[in-house]
C-alpha cells in the first residue's frame, strides 16, 4: 500500500477497510498470525486490562478474546474493525496517535500491543510517550517491527542505499535501528524479550532453503517485549 498522509487515510476509508481482514490477518504467515502467540508467553493474567494500538479489523483483540482475556480495548485512526469483533471490545477510540493524546488517563492499562503500527506513524515518538503515559507501573508494551535487520535489508542497502521494507510503493515511514530504538524506546522501557518471526529470503539458492532459524538475519518481523520503568 502506497504512502498516505492523515487525512488521505480517512478519506480512504472504504478502499482501507478491505485490506483489514480476519482470516488474512490471523494467516501464520504475517506478525499478525503469530501475535497471539507471543502475547500469550508475555501475559498470563486473563484480567490484565488490554489496549490493542492499531487495532485494524481486531484480529488478534478476536483470538486472545476466545483464550478468556475479557477486559479488552482497542484504538486505531480509523474504525476498521469486523462486525463479530465489536461486542468484544468494551471501548474503541479512534484518533491521530501521531499528533493526539490517548484519549485515557495516566496509568490505565496493563498491557498495551502494537502490532506493526510504529513504523507507519509520522511522529512514533509522541505515541510512544503516550503509551508510557497510559501504562501503569510496571506495564507492558508489546510490539512488532518489520525487521530492518535482515540479511535482504542489509545488502540492498548496501548496494543501493535502499531498505526494501521501507520504499517507495509501502506506507512504511518510521525506523528503529539499534540506536534509535535504544535512545527511544529503552528510555521508558526494559527489553524484556526479542524475538523475530517468519524466516524467508527471497534471494537465489537461499530462497530455496525450507528452514531458516528465526533471528535477525533471515526473520521478516521483530518483535520486542517492553516493560515501563
Amino acid at each position: 500500500m502506497e504512502y498516505l498522509t492523515p487525512d488521505e487515510i480517512k478519506a480512504n476509508k472504504q478502499g482501507l477497510q478491505g485490506k483489514f481482514k480476519l482470516k488474512e490477518a490471523q494467516h501464520p504467515g504475517t506478525i499478525k498470525g503469530r501475535s497471539a502467540g507471543i502475547f500469550f508467553g508475555a501475559v498470563n493474567d486473563k484480567n490484565a486490562k488490554i489496549l490493542d494500538f492499531g487495532v485494524g479489523s481486531g484480529a488478534f483483540l478476536k483470538s486472545i478474546h476466545e483464550q478468556g482475556y475479557q477486559n479488552l480495548y482497542g484504538c486505531d485512526i480509523d474504525n476498521y474493525l469486523a462486525t463479530e469483533v465489536k461486542p468484544m471490545v468494551k471501548e474503541f477510540q479512534t484518533f491521530d496517535a501521531s499528533f493526539g493524546k490517548f484519549p485515557w488517563p495516566d496509568q490505565s492499562f496493563d498491557v498495551v500491543t502494537a502490532w506493526e503500527v510504529f513504523e507507519h506513524l509520522e511522529n512514533p515518538h509522541q505515541a510512544l510517550r503516550e503509551v508510557n503515559r497510559i501504562l501503569k507501573a510496571n506495564g507492558l508494551l508489546v510490539i512488532s517491527l518489520p525487521n530492518i535487520f535482515h540479511i535482504v535489508s542489509r545488502l540492498i542497502f548496501l548496494k543501493r542505499g535502499l531498505f526494501p521494507r521501507w520504499n517507495e510503493t509501502n506506507n512504511h515511514i518510521s525506523m528503529f535501528p539499534h540506536g534509535i530504538f535504544e535512545k527511544t524506546f529503552l528510555k521508558y522501557f526494559n527489553l524484556e524479550k526479542e524475538g523475530y518471526v517468519f524466516s524467508k529470503v527471497n534471494l537465489p539458492l537461499i530462497s530455496s532453503i525450507k528452514w531458516l532459524p528465526e533471528n535477525q538475519w533471515f526473520g521478516n518481523w521483530v518483535y520486542y517485549v517492553l516493560k515501563k520503568k
